[in-house]
């Protein structure tokens, strides 16, 4: 069971930070990172200065980017303190068994049909809260 809310309340995670590209930052190919090197060493804010500290700055901005779009740096939904990694930890100590999360994929249902609700995930959780709330409501098969 616990196991199942986990994975449940990750694919909502997922679903709900369409920015997440990566599982972690590491993940980030070392052209994708020179290229982003490359852009953020033209900005204007780091003309003057030396070359080492734009390098630091030029570090930091880059890490902090690519953290963004990495699901294990992600606060938890259900608990905002958290990261999706410290969760995933502690639920390694609460089975006993190692999970990692190697992968996931994005869906894209009903592509090229009108968007009628822009909050998927809100809609995704609403329709969830009735099963939750009601065990006798589960869906037909």
């Amino acid at each position: 069971d616990i196991f199942k809310e986990f994975t449940s309340d990750l694919a909502m995670q997922i679903a709900a930070n369409p920015s997440i590209v990566y599982i972690s930052s590491a993940e980030v190919s070392d052209e994708e990172k020179a290229k982003a090197k490359l852009v953020e060493m033209a900005k204007e804010d780091l003309e003057g200065k030396p070359d080492n500290v734009k390098e630091k700055i030029v570090e930091g901005r880059l890490k902090k980017q690519f953290e963004e779009v990495a699901l294990m740096g992600q606060k938890w939904l259900k608990d905002e303190e958290k990261t999706v990694e410290e969760i995933l930890k502690e639920r390694i100590a609460k089975l006993g068994e190692n999970l990692v999360i190697r992968r996931f994929a994005r869906l894209t249902l009903g592509e090229g049909l009108e968007k009628r609700d822009t909050d998927f995930a809100g809609g995704v959780e609403k329709e969830l809260e009735k099963y939750r709330s009601d065990p006798a409501a589960a869906p037909a098969e």
